[in-house]
């Protein structure tokens, strides 16, 4: 086991204040079975400074008792419930850190996930608000099982127009505090059955800040029954909400059809990909027949962020597991 003189914990000590407080708000619903893992990932952090806020948000389980076995390494608050933007928002304005990152009850961090992120900013211009990160998905257990879907080849921007086509990224970012309180904080109009709420709160940073992905996998999305995004219907309806409210907002022209068309398009598909995964196979075909009627062809797909034919890719996917 290491051994650390007085001199060491002195100098750790004088890293971390050298350091920006970071807060890691976790909000949390009946998540006893993994809020620990949550935890004990951003206990682990290589990156110093660190305060970690669990947000129980009603929770009818041991959830509680989970948070208070780490003792004061964390500060547990509870609200009644009302859903991931109201519990996030509650962290926001408890949370003393100059940066924020939010983390799901279910999924967890890598250890140098924050440190990297931080590092990120600090390589770049004051105009980029958030920074985030690619992710792998584990299994109930932990283990790795599979990386994101369609992500980006490289370190690269995100813009506005990428996220009113889709969303980018998981919650799991490094964001300036200060610029998501000017922007509104997260809408609490989606209450606790619909998603997309991230991805709102996405569009409207990168209306008027930069936004940096970092293509390395520094998060785990753990895949599970629970999970809010398997509810196929209240996911597509908090996407058309997004939706209509980035084209109400105006950051791109409600007159540009081709654009709106498009971003009805993939809304189809991601439903289709989201039945398929529920076990409505049926209700999956008809999405994706919807998505091609709404828009056949993409003629350039860097923006879209998509592989070539994608929809094609699919079909043929699904009748191989067919007769498999």
């Amino acid at each position: 086991m290491a051994e650390f003189s007085v001199d060491d914990t002195l100098q750790i000590a004088r890293d971390a204040s050298e350091l920006p407080l970071v807060s890691v708000i976790i909000p949390a619903y009946n998540y006893e079975g993994y809020v620990g893992f949550a935890i004990k990932s951003a206990l682990v952090q290589s990156y110093l400074n660190v305060e970690i806020i669990v947000v129980d948000d009603g929770s009818t389980d041991c959830t509680a008792e989970v948070v208070y076995s780490f003792g004061s390494r964390v500060r547990y608050i509870r609200k009644s419930n009302g859903g991931l933007s109201s519990a996030r928002n509650l962290g926001i304005r408890r949370a003393k850190g100059e940066f924020l990152l939010f983390l799901d009850a279910d999924d967890e961090l890598e250890p140098e996930a924050i440190e990297h992120m931080y590092d990120a900013f600090s390589n770049l211009s004051s105009d980029y608000a958030l920074i985030a990160c690619s992710f792998n998905k584990i299994n109930d257990v932990g283990d790795v099982i599979g990386s994101q879907g369609n992500a980006p080849a490289g370190d690269v921007d995100i813009s506005c127009r990428q996220l009113v086509l889709r969303n980018r990224f998981p919650v799991t970012a490094l964001i300036r505090r200060i610029v998501i309180t000017e922007c509104g904080m997260f809408d609490p109009e989606y209450g606790t059955a619909l998603g997309s709420e991230d991805r709102d709160m996405w569009v409207r940073i990168s209306a008027s800040y930069k936004i940096y992905m970092l293509t390395e996998p520094l998060s785990r999305k753990r895949v599970h029954g629970l999970n809010m995004s398997s509810h196929a219907s209240n996911q597509s309806k908090g996407m058309i909400r997004t939706i209509s409210k980035a084209r109400s907002s105006g950051v791109v022209t409600s007159l540009n059809f081709p654009f709106w068309a498009q971003v009805g398009a993939i809304r189809r598909f991601q439903v289709a990909l989201m039945r398929r995964d529920c076990g409505d196979r049926s209700g999956a075909w008809w999405e994706l027949l919807k998505s091609a009627l709404v828009w056949p062809w993409f003629y350039s797909l860097r923006e879209v962020g998509l592989a070539p034919l994608f929809r094609m890719r699919c079909m043929l996917r699904w009748i191989i597991d067919r007769h498999s």
